[in-house]
């Protein structure tokens, strides 16, 4: 399914380029352009063509030829030359300079803007030297399909073949045992999502800015769930604590005769539901560290936002059949919930490249934010019972969450965050543009909620409970790993 994901946005990627190229497009130069007024050609007025002689195109003599007339004669060199037309003079107008996407762009006609090495682009003045791609302010949105990664569960529902004895139903590595639910990573899965990003120039040469980004996925909900009226024999594992052997509480049992004298026959149900949010977003200062007409190389420094949470809840719902040690009817429900949330708070530093081939370009970011992880676990469960005709009663604690974990945790831990971008796209007009890209983020100490089960039990705390005798389990022990994501995006990007 990926894999024509991909292949889709590439073509329609390639086709619109070829589409754009087949049209002359030129966006506006970023260059200022010289503006220079026309000279009207200057012409003799009547009275100076009333003293033209024809002579005075000829060059001067060196004495002079006139004879003296009456009056004091002239002094050599002080004759003065009669007027003359004047030539008609015209300025030619500045030519603009390539257009920024161009291949090869070298500079404006006066030269104030030579290619080369960065450092020569960084002397220029006011703006001559703008860099691509146009447009001071930007907004863009994206559609995100990235894989996040999953989350370790323990074995959490079993089932047994028929016939398998009470003592052993659903215990882990008894012969015909087989997981049906847990013991695998959840919610590792490709989800939808989107980005959004805007940003502006603070100056018109585009040296200084500021933009942000935010981004979502969308929630993956994982659910499981299966009953029986006691024809089957479903389980939930947990480590008995009184001899640390394997065990299991009963969800379903069938009512057969090697069971009558078993207590705990049981018919009902077991629901798994296994939740992850995830989502994100920054704002960063941004430096240009050079340039030039077809790329750019800039600095970022800025605030990263990560928020993750995870949700586990089990939930049975049991009625005991005659073949139980209590009344027939008795009905048993029964939760637990684990839940963590982790946000992260750090200073991101980043770099971010982009180059542009005639209408096509690629860009390439990447980053690092360092900070702190603000961890909360909550763990909770309870137990109600309702016998036959009579009133409900609650207790605190299910199977995995009892008294001696049930409550809410909260630790600060320093964590890293890297992450790297590509994009290619395409200057479809002058003011948007097309583009797909790829991220990989990771995300190093956060909590996952399946980490936080412990499968050890005491079973004295197990409804209705007695007198806590034996080791406090299971107890909460606070579990920690890294975190990835990473997938592809299709988005439009204008600029004004």
């Amino acid at each position: 399914m990926l894999t024509r994901f991909l292949g889709g946005i590439a073509v329609c990627i390639a086709a619109t380029g070829m589409l754009a190229a087949q049209q002359p497009y030129i966006p506006a130069s970023p260059y200022p352009t010289r503006q220079v007024a026309m000279q009207p050609p200057t012409v003799a007025t009547p009275d100076a063509l009333k003293n033209f002689k024809p002579s005075a195109l000829l060059p001067a003599p060196s004495a002079p030829t006139v004879p003296p007339v009456l009056g004091t004669p002239p002094t050599p060199g002080t004759q003065s030359a009669p007027p003359m037309m004047a030539a008609p003079t015209m300025q030619a107008p500045a030519l603009a300079a390539p257009a920024y996407y161009a291949p090869g762009a070298i500079a404006d006609p006066a030269g104030v803007c030579p290619t080369g090495a960065c450092p020569q682009i960084q002397g220029c003045a006011a703006c001559d030297c703008l860099c691509g791609p146009p447009g001071r302010f930007w907004v863009s949105a994206e559609y995100l399909y990235w894989q996040t990664q999953g989350q370790n569960l323990p074995p959490l529902v079993t089932q047994s073949p028929a016939g398998t004895i009470r003592d052993n139903a659903g215990v882990i590595g008894t012969p015909g045992t087989r997981i049906l639910y847990g013991n695998n990573n959840g919610n590792e899965e490709w989800r939808s999502g989107f980005r959004i990003s805007a940003g502006m120039w603070l100056d018109e040469c585009q040296r200084f800015g500021i933009g942000g980004d935010f981004f979502f996925l969308q929630p993956s909900n994982e659910s499981f769930g299966i009953g029986s009226p006691g024809d089957l024999i479903l389980s939930r594992p947990f480590v008995n604590a009184a001899n640390n052997a394997n065990a299991a509480q009963l969800v379903s049992f069938r009512n057969d005769a090697q069971l009558v004298a078993f207590p705990g026959v049981l018919s009902g149900s077991v629901n798994v539901t296994n939740r992850s949010n995830v989502l994100g977003g920054g704002v960063n200062f941004i430096n240009n560290l050079c340039c030039d007409p077809c790329g750019r190389l800039d600095f970022t420094l800025g605030y990263r936002y990560l928020n993750l949470r995870d949700e586990i809840v089990i939930r049975e719902d049991l009625t005991a059949l005659a073949g139980s040690s209590v009344p027939a009817g008795t009905r048993f429900q029964i939760e637990d919930r684990f839940k963590t949330d982790n946000d992260f708070h750090g200073v991101n530093l980043g770099l971010g490249w982009e180059r542009r081939f005639s209408h096509f370009f690629v860009g390439v970011r990447g980053s690092v934010a360092l900070g702190v992880t603000a961890t909360t676990v909550e763990i909770d469960g309870s137990t109600v019972i309702t016998p036959p005709g009579g009133a409900p009663q609650r207790f605190v604690g299910g199977l995995l969450a009892q008294p001696t974990n049930i409550g809410r945790y909260n630790e600060n831990s320093f964590s890293v965050v890297p992450e790297i971008g590509v994009r290619f796209g395409v200057q479809v007009t002058e003011h948007m543009r097309a583009f797909v890209s790829y991220n990989y983020l990771y995300w190093s100490n956060v909590a996952r909620a399946g980490d936080q089960i412990d499968l050890r039990v005491n079973t004295n705390q197990i409804a209705p409970p007695s007198a806590l005798n034996g080791p406090a389990v299971p107890g909460f022990n606070l579990q920690k790993t890294g975190f990835w994501m990473h997938g592809v995006g299709v988005g439009i990007e204008l600029r004004y």
